[in-house]
């Protein structure tokens, strides 16, 4: 089993999609988008080659799908990384997937 690790991009992406879901939908709505992210990343952590790889997004880069949204991870050794998650009508491109640096 590998071990799931979400980046500080993915968790703030998960926190403005439950949100959002939370604010448009109803909290009904967001826990159920909530449980089945929780339900994607076991699967994940037990299959972290299930979604197809994505090798213009950078190297070992996969995607796997929670209806309208995806979640875009890196399986390395015996970790799982989520990168980002996003509307699956959002335009993703490699830059979304690079760590921000902020500017001192």
């Amino acid at each position: 089993m590998a071990r799931l690790i979400l980046t500080p991009a993915a968790l703030n992406d998960a926190d403005r999609i439950f949100d959002y879901l939370a604010a448009e939908a109803g909290r009904n709505v967001a826990a159920k988008y909530r449980a089945l992210f929780d339900d994607l990343f076991r699967l994940l952590r037990d299959y972290p080659d299930l979604g197809p790889p994505r090798q213009r997004l950078g190297r070992g880069v996969r995607v796997s799908v929670v209806d309208p949204y995806l979640a875009i991870y890196r399986h390395d050794r015996d970790a799982v990384t989520v990168l980002r998650i996003v509307h699956g009508r959002r335009r993703i491109t490699g830059a979304m997937l690079e760590p921000r640096t902020t500017k001192r």
